[in-house]
């Protein structure tokens, strides 16, 4: 009877002292302490942003910009682990389904090196097209690359569905070339192969490319890359054109997008929304349960501004919402006006574009790609 009622006060305290770290009123179990002591992990941290070096920060009117950005492209694709291979990816397997409105979606999956194969889908109407551009769809934290084409596969993508996560149909219509990119840890691409896993699909594979000094969102923007490469040496079958190479996502999906163009100057335009804030204000004071756009020592050279600033004079647009409690559009805002400096330099100042909206976290379809427009001639404009 004693050890049940031991059991039972155990079960109690943990489940107490659980609501109150929910709700925010976690009782000092260290009662006693002198008050100012800097305890907590972040107090470092916290001390630390304000001396951070950021050793290639743009910030000079004199500063060679080209010059700059070769530097710095190649210290961001040294710290985020971006590679390009040497060859171009292979198809190992492929396949055809229809889709409503004329479309169809192929499905290949690229061989990109020993251990990685992506699975791709090609939207657009079917049967032999001419000199289409393409845009390269990049879903954010959700289940998979199948809302590219509106396909609810789990409970939750039926509300995302309504709510224009649809990329890949909203761009083949507008007469692009939609490639939706099944990214790492997401769908298909979930972790299968160790055991116990990690709740969060994104941890493991953050912890795991830190191992090898890379990072996740590296990884994922050298598949992008990959991808791009089969796409340039299929150009012809393809009909595409390989001067509009466009990249758009949100949230996650909108990190790659921006950081793949700042790597990879073959993408000549990308909408990037829901992902723009000065990382020492953004992921670097909040909780972060995955990593995905954690760069090892980044600060001590970077800041966003830079990273937008590596995609100058290529058009960068971004939407931000007002009350987004992920990537607040008032900091998206900072970090586009900074990097206005380094467009200027190029005499490219309206190639990039904040545009403020109200409400919180979420991809805004109509508004995303007026904005777009507003900067880029899309198929149609």
């Amino acid at each position: 009877m004693a050890n049940r009622e031991l059991d039972f006060r155990v079960i109690f305290a943990a489940l107490r002292r659980r609501a109150e770290k929910i709700f925010g009123r976690e009782r000092n179990y260290f009662p006693g302490r002198p008050s100012g002591l800097s305890l907590s992990p972040s107090a470092r941290h916290f001390v630390d942003y304000d001396v951070a070096p950021l050793a290639l920060r743009f910030s000079t009117a004199s500063e060679d910009v080209s010059r700059w950005q070769t530097i710095t492209r190649a210290k961001l694709a040294e710290l985020a682990g971006y590679r390009r291979e040497p060859k171009s990816p292979e198809i190992v397997h492929e396949c055809i389904f229809p889709l409503p409105g004329e479309l169809s979606r192929r499905v290949i999956y690229l061989g990109a090196r020993t251990g990685v194969d992506i699975p791709v889908h090609l939207v657009g109407p079917p049967g032999p097209q001419q000199r289409r551009p393409v845009m390269i769809c990049l879903q954010g934290t959700n289940s998979g690359a199948h809302l590219s084409w509106g396909e609810a596969r789990f409970p939750a993508d039926f509300a995302l569905v309504k709510q224009g996560y649809d990329l890949a149909i909203q761009a083949a219509k507008r007469g692009y070339l939609a490639i939706a990119i099944e990214q790492n840890c997401f769908g298909e691409r979930d972790e299968r192969q160790i055991s116990p896993r990690s709740a969060a699909p994104c941890v493991d594979a953050t912890m795991h490319a830190i191992l090898l000094g890379r990072s996740l969102i590296g990884e994922r923007c050298s598949d992008v890359s990959a991808v791009i490469d089969w796409l340039e040496a299929e150009h012809e079958s393809l009909g595409i054109d390989m001067k509009n190479i466009h990249a758009m996502g949100h949230s996650s999906g909108g990190s790659v997008a921006l950081f793949t163009a700042a790597l990879d100057t073959r993408i000549s335009a990308v909408l990037a929304c829901g992902c723009i804030g000065y990382i020492r204000d953004t992921i670097a004071r909040r909780r972060d349960e995955q990593g995905q756009n954690v760069i090892p020592g980044i600060l001590n050279w970077l800041e966003m501004a830079d990273i937008a600033g590596l995609v100058a004079p290529r058009a960068l647009v971004t939407v931000a919402g007002e009350t987004d409690h992920i990537w607040p559009a008032a900091g998206c805002a900072a970090v586009i006006a900074e990097a206005k400096s380094i467009y200027a330099k190029h005499d490219a100042a309206d190639r990039l574009l904040c545009v403020r909206e109200p409400g919180g976290h979420k991809f805004r379809s109509d508004a995303s790609w007026q904005a777009f427009y507003s900067v880029v001639s899309g198929p149609q404009g």
